[in-house]
């Protein structure tokens, strides 16, 4: 699923304005849907150990934002710190040093952060926009803005002035976003998924719906773990993720599989697949990156 285009706009839904960052994939479909004024993927902070976590090797960071995030121990390279307390200990409470956040918070949980291998405070503040854009695009993606600001980023990108029609309308924003806030997603073959997240796992069930015989179950399952896929990535669903399909035998549960560990490469989170539970479920596991475009 390479990215072709990407839109960068902002816009009123659900009565809030929203920036958003709209990729797009070789057929126009959405790819990643990122809103702009909640993510903080890719900025790099100076940050203080507040806690050590000697049990799981870890450390609780306070960000020069005030946010709190956190980091594994192995990733840190006391010889880029900033300010460091001790020569024989890997970290110790107050050591600081420059950090790139890797993951959005997800409620009440902190940020995931990278180390970064500077001891200078010239170290540069990248934006969401150039990280997005130097990890999961090439030199050959198409960029459209009508946000004048989007020039202090040093990106090369078309800007849009047309007043009769917005870029948030040109490419149906409302409708996008609308798809991605209902819980049932309707596929080509008359049947459908239901998306019902919860605090500790996402359910993905899909139904026959109208197929009415036009296509067989197995046929139902392709196009329906094929959709699954993709609106795991633009919902930016994460943790615990169950698909209850259509009824298969132990051979068709294995083309499944197949499929889905192809699918898994295209997504840019790490997608583990765990595989058909004794009840028949496919169990799989996503991390987080993004924050929902609405939180």
């Amino acid at each position: 699923m390479s990215i072709k285009k990407i839109i960068i706009t902002k816009g009123i839904y659900s009565d809030r304005e929203l920036r958003l960052l709209v990729s797009f994939d070789e057929n126009d479909c959405p790819v990643d849907i990122i809103n702009l004024d909640i993510t903080k993927v890719g900025e790099i902070h100076l940050a203080s150990v507040e806690k050590v976590l000697h049990d799981i090797g870890a450390c609780i960071l306070k960000l020069d934002s005030d946010d709190k995030a956190f980091i594994e121990n192995k990733k840190l390279m006391p010889e880029y710190y900033v300010v460091s307390h001790s020569d024989k200990k890997l970290v110790c409470q107050g050591d600081k040093f420059y950090v790139q956040i890797s993951q959005d918070r997800k409620g009440v949980k902190p940020y995931s952060c990278n180390f970064i291998e500077s001891d200078s405070e010239d170290v540069c503040k990248m934006s969401f926009i150039n990280y997005y854009l130097d990890k999961y695009c090439d030199d050959q993606v198409e960029i459209i803005s009508d946000l004048e600001d989007i020039a202090a980023f040093g990106i090369e990108y078309r800007f849009y002035s047309d007043e009769d029609i917005s870029l948030w309308k040109l490419y149906g924003l409302t409708k996008i976003l609308d798809n991605i806030s209902s819980k049932i997603c309707h596929l080509k073959s008359g049947g459908n998924i239901v998306i019902e997240p919860t605090e500790a796992l996402t359910v993905i069930d899909v139904n026959s719906g109208k197929n009415y015989g036009k296509q067989t179950f197995m046929q139902v399952n392709y196009e329906a773990i094929e959709t699954a896929f993709k609106e795991i990535r633009l919902r930016s669903l994460s943790g615990i993720i169950l698909i209850d399909l259509l009824k298969m035998s132990k051979a068709e549960e294995d083309e499944i599989l197949a499929a889905a560990k192809s699918l898994a490469k295209d997504d840019i989170s790490c997608v583990n697949i765990h595989g058909f539970s004794n009840l028949g479920l496919l169990e799989i596991t996503r991390s987080r990156i993004f924050s929902p475009f609405i939180i």
